[in-house]
């Protein structure tokens, strides 16, 4: 009894041990600096990789269906090559993101604007340091003439990215994608 009750306290400890001891990333000074670089610059953006949705029974449903992307599921659809991002540039900010999810109010009947879009001057942009990540923490909020969306966003040496937006009208919904300096495009 003695050896079973040992063994179970060792098992249990070694599982804390490991959940205490996760790896934990870390960044150099030069990943440091080129990410401080690119936020004094104001012209940088998010490529979204990934949709984060509420889960949801309808959204459930439609993976079931088999009607989202491969390697996708309900609470994790693949949006790789679709053109989405969130953009910075001098005091404006810009997105197109597609959504999934749930609507709470109506938006209109406009087919094309079915994803999340904004573009223009939001209220309150706050871009600040964060010492925990050694990256930043950008926040701001934004109306598009039909909807008001809250953005926080965590930007992190390694441009990796994730940010959350909550809508006058939708669920909320998170993305992960890619940070990189943003180039006007010559037309």
């Amino acid at each position: 009894m003695k050896k079973i009750l040992s063994c179970i306290i060792a098992g249990f400890a070694l599982v804390l041990m490991g959940c205490a001891s996760g790896a934990k990333v870390s960044s150099s000074p030069a990943e440091i600096e080129a990410m401080d670089n690119l936020v004094s610059s104001r012209s940088f953006e998010i490529t979204a990789q990934w949709a984060r949705p509420m889960p949801s029974q309808a959204l459930n449903s439609i993976s079931n269906a088999g009607m989202l992307p491969n390697g996708s599921n309900a609470s994790r659809v693949d949006i790789n090559g679709n053109g989405s991002y969130l953009r910075v540039i001098g005091d404006v900010v810009k997105a197109d993101l597609p959504f999934f999810g749930e609507r709470q109010m109506s938006g209109g009947y406009d087919q094309q604007r079915t994803g999340i879009q904004f573009d223009g001057v939001p209220e309150d942009l706050q871009i600040e340091a964060n010492s925990k990540t050694k990256g930043y923490t950008m926040r701001f909020s934004i109306n598009n003439g039909t909807e008001t969306f809250q953005v926080v966003a965590q930007l992190f040496p390694s441009r990796s990215s994730t940010f959350s937006i909550v809508s006058s009208h939708r669920a909320q919904i998170r993305y992960e994608g890619r940070l990189s300096e943003y180039v006007e495009e010559e037309e």
